[in-house]
Order: C-alpha cells, then structure tokens, then sequence
C-alpha cells in the first residue's frame, strides 16, 4: 500500500510543479502544448519502442488488449444506445459524444499514469493500435457523412494514420521483438534515456494546461457530457475489469486492464469537435473533468488491487 501511494504522490508532485511553474509564469502561455509536442514525436516512441522490443512478443496479443477493445467498444455503444433513446441526442452531437465515452488519453497521459504506477507501458500497445487504426477511421467516416464534408474515404483514412509516429515505434518495436533483432547500444542508449524523460515531461505539460481551467456549470443540457464522463470513469474501467476476469486475467494483469479501462477522455476529441464544429464545449469539459477523474479512479483501482 505504501508503494501505490508513494508512486500517487510523485504523480501529483510533478503535476504540482508543472502547475506552479505556469501559475507563477516561469514560462510561456502555451508551453504545455509545446511539450506534449515534444513527448509526442521523441520520448513516447522511444518509450514504446524500446519497451515493445524487449518484452516477449507473445504477451502483446494477451487477454489484455482484447478486454480493452472490448472496453471501448462497449461503453461506445451504451453511451450511444442510451444517448439516443433517452436523451435524443442525434446526429454529430451523438457521435462526438461516443468519442468522449470511449476514445482515451492512451497515448500521452495515459501511458504516464500506466508506467509510473506499473512500470509497462506495452499493455497500452494494443489498444493505441486499435484506437488509430480502427476507431479514427471509423468516427472520422461517420462524422464526414453527418456532416456532408467530402470524405476522403476510409482507406485513405487509414493510411494518413500510418504517419503516426507512435504507431511506428509500436510496429518496429514489435518486429525486433518478434525476429530478434539486436539493438547495437549507440542506438539503445539514447533512446532509452528519452524514454525515462517521458513521464515527468508529460505530468509537468499536465500540471501547466491546469493553470486557468475551469470546471463547467452544470444544468439540464449537461446530461450527455454527464453520461459520457460515466461511461468513460465507471463503465470503462468496470467492463475492462469484467472481460478481463472473463479471459482468464488476474493480479497485476488484471489491474493493468482496469487502469487502461479508466484513462480519461482524449485531448485529440476536443480537436475534432472543431475540425466538424459539434459539441465542441462538450469535449473540452469532458477532456478536463475525465483527466482529474480518471487520477482518482486509478487510485481506487489500485488501492482495491493491492488489498484483495
């Protein structure tokens, strides 16, 4: 217990420092933005890649990846389902709701919390697969019928993804993994430091993007952003947890599924709220109260873990 709570402060510390440091103006507006850039082209594929190329490939296609697709897809839909029928929500007010219940944080702050309480990112490896390759496409498709906008198809779609940068350290990674490649250490070297910077980087860019966030006024026309925050806090980790158990997953790998389960509301959908002009207030709230949230969901999962 005094481990899970030790490696809770460091998380809140670090975020802490990034706070004050905004707060008292020792840097630029925007610098948040400016680091998660940096974590996004450098330390985070250095991170999946040398992760991915020294783990045992076998454990990529584990339990663990499809108890959280199945996470994903089924608070997608609940949201969805009770969304329509209960609060008529249509159209892409609907759809930008759907990407609030189940797009995650997974490749930023997500993978942080994952190795600063674990120490693996690679069971975030199949899910980020799934969410670039499959739910991006899919959304960005429905969302360019709904809108009229000229799609450029799904295919293409798929394609454009594949620039990613992360999900080409994840296909390299698991290729030296898979046929063995060695790593000549004046290449292991440097990116396994990059790789160390990650998760404080990422909690410091955290901690500023909190200076001047505010928490919505809540009323009647909050009840699809509620229901999106609980699919995402409640049914997300909760579903993982039970497909998880289902599969045959227990302990830590159990505990690793949950946490994935609960990771918070990605940035990237108050992004494309703009890009389709729908719900754009929606996601930004949903983006704030998702990433406070899901820190004391984790806790919680954790604590349980390391009491049962």
């Amino acid at each position: 217990m005094a481990s899970v709570l030790l490696n809770f402060w460091v998380i809140i510390a670090i975020m802490l420092v990034g706070y004050l440091v905004a707060r008292c103006k020792i840097v630029p507006p925007g610098s948040d933005r400016t680091l998660t850039q940096l974590v996004f082209y450098t330390t985070l594929p250095a991170l999946m890649f040398t992760t991915l190329a020294n783990s045992n490939p076998a454990s990529f296609f584990g339990v663990n990846g499809l108890a959280n697709i199945i996470s994903s897809v089924g608070t997608g839909l609940i949201y969805t389902a009770l969304a329509a029928t209960v609060l008529k929500s249509r159209g892409t007010e609907l759809t930008v709701g759907a990407l609030v219940a189940c797009y995650t944080n997974i490749g930023n702050l997500g993978v942080a919390f994952l190795v600063a309480i674990t120490g693996d990112p690679t069971p975030a490896a199949p899910i980020l697969l799934f969410q670039i390759l499959v739910m991006v496409p899919v959304f960005f498709s429905i969302l360019d019928n709904q809108t009229g906008k000229k799609t450029e198809g799904l295919w293409r779609t798929i394609l454009s993804r594949l620039k990613n940068p992360l999900l080409i350290a994840v296909f390299a990674g698991l290729m030296v993994a898979l046929l063995k490649i060695p790593i000549p250490e004046l290449i292991s070297a440097p990116l396994e430091k990059m790789a160390g910077a990650n998760v404080p980087i990422i909690l410091l860019a955290m901690g500023m993007s909190l200076r001047g966030a505010r928490l919505p006024r809540f009323g009647r026309e909050s009840a699809p952003l509620m229901l999106g925050i609980f699919c995402r806090l409640v049914l997300g980790p909760l579903i993982a947890f039970g497909a998880g158990y289902l599969l045959g997953a227990r302990g830590e790998a159990l505990m690793a599924i949950a946490i994935i389960g609960a990771f918070p509301t990605a940035n990237n959908v108050f992004v494309y709220a703009h890009r389709y002009r729908s719900g754009v207030t929606m996601a930004r709230d949903a983006v704030i109260i998702t990433t406070v949230g899901s820190l004391l969901v984790i806790l919680l999962i954790t604590v349980i873990a390391q009491t049962v």
